[in-house]
């Protein structure tokens, strides 16, 4: 009788949505990794006849995390992994905004949004003198640094500008959010043959390292914990997760 190659390398999307289904279901993005892990709590009734080895043993599973290995520096993802919450930035533009100074050589004065640096930036002083671009400082990405023998000073100045469109992430103020987590895979030794897996509750855990400098791509470690779901119930029904696998 002749066996069948189910070899498997798996690939393919990871999307999660609020378990509320407040939002849609939507792609984390580039996932390099991918797993389950199973704790077990184990009890043993060892065998005290002679011959050693047990008389009985019931095993069962105590706990379900998943791992993941996202690429996308994308805010959702951020905030995933710093337990935040994510807002959109205003592109209002924004006028004689304050901002205290010192009035040192290099001082990095960040605006209070990214700014649109093709747009109009006015810097006054606190007299409302307009201070000159390449003379008194220089735009940065961020906001603007002091020259040295510029008309920047300690007395604090203001800001015009237009904010550019982005992102907030304000971490650690969100911890209890549960989502659904589906994953659209399919198996590349098997010429693509797709499966699916339904995990119905999870919420995740703040990671333990975030690098924003190096040298290599980065990358954010994502841990999933695997709940149950009671709102689904039947015979032979996992709360848990569900995979369905062609073929």
């Amino acid at each position: 009788m002749s066996t069948i190659d189910r070899s498997f390398i798996g690939a393919g999307s990871i999307h999660i949505q609020p378990y509320d289904k407040s939002a849609p279901l939507l792609p984390i993005g580039n996932v390099s990794e991918f797993n389950f892990s199973f704790e077990e709590d184990r009890k043993e009734l060892k065998n005290y006849l002679g011959g050693g080895g047990n008389r009985n043993v019931i095993s069962r599973v105590s706990g379900i995390t998943a791992n993941l290995v996202a690429h996308d520096f994308t805010a959702s993802n951020i905030s995933l992994a710093l337990r935040g919450s994510v807002t959109e930035a205003s592109i209002m533009p924004v006028t004689d905004e304050a901002q205290e100074t010192y009035g040192v050589a290099g001082e990095l004065i960040p605006f209070g949004h990214l700014p649109d640096l093709d747009q109009t930036i006015t810097v006054k002083d606190s007299l409302d003198t307009v201070l000159v671009e390449g003379d008194d400082y220089q735009l940065m990405k961020s906001g603007i640094q002091v020259i040295e023998g510029g008309g920047i000073d300690d007395q604090g100045i203001k800001v015009s500008y237009t904010p550019l469109k982005a992102n907030m992430v304000q971490a650690l103020v969100e911890s209890g959010r549960e989502f659904t987590l589906f994953m659209e895979g399919l198996n590349d030794a098997q010429e693509g043959l797709p499966f699916n897996i339904r995990v119905h509750r999870v919420k995740f855990s703040p990671v333990q390292n975030l690098g924003f400098i190096s040298d290599d791509f980065a990358s954010i470690p994502l841990q999933v914990d695997v709940l149950a779901d009671t709102a689904i119930s039947g015979n032979g029904l996992s709360s848990f997760m569900q995979l369905d696998l062609a073929g």
